[in-house]
């Protein structure tokens, strides 16, 4: 390879060219492009001997250390609100409604649109639109048994929304208020409801009223839900005993299948004809939160149990008033072997809430380091890191491996 530095001798062995040559893996036009550019870099290095070896390390890492985000949640900047007509005035109301809903699942706070300093802002929703779309949605009503025919309802009028990403966050950095990446946990729920003395897990087909709720109050702020099959093995598993005795090791024993952030448990009761009772509990890793509510219906507490959840994960992964002061946190990450690898780690810290700007430090024959940007210091990068199941902590570092200036040490799971 010749007298290379690390990092190019890092990148040489990767063979990516043969790889995409021989079909053996698909990589984006714009990612092409910069392989491109970066192996003709190499190959002037090598003709011009007198290149410095700093200015070629420089143009690799721009290459590669200005990923763009990466957004886990899909659709943060697209809302669907009812509008009345096609008018101008009438459009520019329900972007002005889509814009304070959208701010809501960006920043996590369901108050978000009722601060001060965002008024005129969101009087001024329509610049920040990028495009707009109508639809009509069917509303169905179902008869009375003695009524001779259906109801003839118009359909639901209703202007989809989407915003621009960039002019946006800009916006909040601008007011000091927090951004949640699209980078969320999943939350796995499991549901119990006990009518007349009889208790049952609540499978998926049979209330799909009850799913739909939740998962529409879940899309409303950005949280994304995973319900379980209830199949033959999650019925094994997890037995309705388990989830009203709060049984811990068997809901996660149950939950290991769908390598989830986090477990929603709910258990619905039904007290009088027009009173139901809710025990929820959010499993965060070794921290349990569990609340009580009730309502006249299973729907209403769907919805106000997912609420809920998302503020305290807000709480916990994009708090208002936050810090906004920038940290250098150095991390190593050890098991990145090839390129790809290391292009999903750096999509994957970009992606962190908390992380403002991710680059290589140095990169080593199996282990490359990375300069983070950071906001509210290394607390809350670690809570970000635990999220996606791509990042753990390295156990034991020899201490001949411990460097002064490296913060973190963790290994591609």
């Amino acid at each position: 390879m010749g007298q290379y530095t690390g990092i190019e001798k890092w990148f040489l062995r990767q063979d990516v060219i043969s790889r995409i040559e021989s079909s053996e893996l698909y990589v984006p036009f714009d990612l092409l492009l910069r392989l491109f550019i970066m192996f003709n870099c190499m190959l002037l290095k090598q003709y011009f001997n007198h290149l410095n070896s700093m200015i070629f390390i420089g143009l690799l890492l721009i290459l590669f250390s200005g990923s763009s985000r990466t957004e886990g949640v899909k659709s943060l900047y697209e809302v669907e609100v009812p509008v009345v007509g096609q008018e101008s005035s009438e459009r520019n109301t329900a972007i002005r409604d889509a814009f304070g809903r959208m701010l809501v699942k960006i920043t996590g706070n369901r108050k978000i649109a009722e601060r001060g300093e965002l008024a005129a802002d969101i009087s001024k929703a329509p610049r920040y639109v990028q495009q707009y779309r109508y639809r009509l949605a069917p509303v169905e009503i179902k008869p009375k048994p003695d009524a001779e025919s259906a109801l003839e309802v118009e359909p639901l009028r209703l202007l989809n929304v989407t915003f621009d990403a960039v002019a946006v966050d800009r916006l909040l950095r601008d007011r000091r208020l927090p951004i949640w990446s699209g980078n969320r946990p999943t939350t796995l729920v499991w549901l119990g409801t006990e009518q007349n003395g009889r208790r049952q897990l609540v499978l998926p087909d049979s209330t799909p009223e009850l799913m739909s709720v939740l998962a529409s109050s879940a899309d409303s702020r950005g949280i994304p839900l995973l319900f379980p099959l209830m199949d033959l093995e999650d019925q094994e598993s997890l037995l309705v005993s388990d989830l009203w005795g709060g049984f811990e090791n068997n809901i996660w024993r149950a939950s290991q299948r769908y390598s989830t952030d986090l477990i929603l448990t709910g258990r619905l009761t039904r007290m009088t004809n027009d009173l139901w009772r809710a025990n929820w509990r959010l499993y965060q890793g070794d921290r349990v939160s569990s609340w009580n509510d009730e309502g006249s219906n299973r729907q209403t507490l769907a919805v106000s149990g997912m609420q809920h959840v998302a503020d305290l994960l807000a709480d916990r992964f994009a708090p208002v008033g936050g810090d906004n002061i920038l940290f250098l946190v150095r991390i190593k990450v050890e098991g990145i072997v090839d390129f790809m690898r290391y292009f999903s780690v750096n999509r994957f810290l970009q992606s962190i809430s908390s992380v403002e700007h991710a680059e290589i430090a140095f990169a080593e024959e199996d282990a490359v380091t990375f300069d983070l940007q950071v906001r509210g210091g290394i607390q809350m990068l670690e809570q970000g890191l635990r999220l996606g199941h791509m990042l753990v902590p390295v156990a034991e570092v020899d201490d001949g491996q411990i460097a002064e200036d490296i913060n973190l040490y963790y290994q591609v799971r």
